[in-house]
């Protein structure tokens, strides 16, 4: 089993099929006889998509997001390749969609996108059974806690089927407990040698109070994950002793689902 480690959400992303990125304002993809055709105007912000089939145009629309790369992947392992498109709407950190799509009738359509917030993503097959996964993290606590250096994120696996982005990240329990010792590491770093409470109606945001509890609500949203939150919740009642853990709490059974 792969273990994916995110180090400041830096890695590569390794794509096996075809691929087109950008580096400039126009994108163009070839699959099989259709051209794509992706031109970003720096003046409105928008991207203008064609697919040509021969000299035809088949599809034209365009976006207020931009498209950052084209790629054809057999996501599902079934030997037809899904057209992958990922759009970028711009900002300081956010944020990027990948959507699917596929041929059908000499048309293109869209069957389904997932949005990954400023979480990058890696395709690969993490259990060898010749289908493809997409891995990142689910960025819902971003500023929540702290800023955002300091912010914290659960695990997000999609796989794909029929045409549509499945979460299936409970089917993968030794990933997420890997992720979730890696987390546990970094609580240490300010458990182990201790860190300030605030008063009680004071905020805890860009406080060492606030980063740990950003690292204890991935936790336990990794033990939503796996069946188990109530071991998520006993860790923050050994953890937190902060005048506020009530509120932490309720924060997370009420705003983030965590029940």
């Amino acid at each position: 089993m792969k273990i994916i480690l995110f180090i400041a959400f830096v890695f590569i992303l390794s794509f096996k099929g075809g691929y087109s990125g950008a580096q400039n304002n126009n994108i163009k993809f070839r699959y099989k006889e259709y051209l794509f055709q992706a031109k970003y105007d720096t003046a409105s912000f928008t991207t203008v998509l064609k697919i040509k089939k021969r000299k035809n145009v088949i599809f034209k629309k365009t976006y207020y997001d931009r498209i950052t790369e084209i790629k054809d992947y057999d996501l599902d392992g079934n030997g037809k390749r899904e057209i992958l498109i990922q759009n970028y709407s711009g900002g300081a950190h956010c944020c990027t969609s990948l959507f699917a799509g596929e041929f059908k009738n000499s048309k293109f359509v869209f069957t389904d996108s997932v949005n990954w917030g400023n979480s990058f993503y890696e395709i690969t097959d993490l259990n060898n059974d010749k289908k493809q996964e997409i891995t990142g993290v689910n960025d819902m606590f971003a500023y929540e806690f702290t800023n955002y250096a300091q912010s914290q994120f659960n695990l997000l696996i999609f796989g794909f089927d029929k045409g549509k982005f499945i979460n299936v990240t409970n089917k993968f329990p030794d990933i997420v407990s890997a992720h979730i010792k890696d987390l546990e590491e970094e609580l240490k770093q300010y458990t182990d040698t201790g860190y300030k409470c605030m008063q009680a109606d004071e905020d805890t945001f860009n406080t060492d109070a606030g980063a740990v509890k950003a690292i204890l609500a991935a936790i336990t949203a990794e033990y939503h994950t796996l069946g188990n939150v109530p071991e998520g919740y006993k860790l923050i009642d050994q953890m937190y002793a902060c005048p506020d853990k009530d509120r932490f709490i309720q924060i997370l059974k009420t705003d983030f689902k965590l029940n």
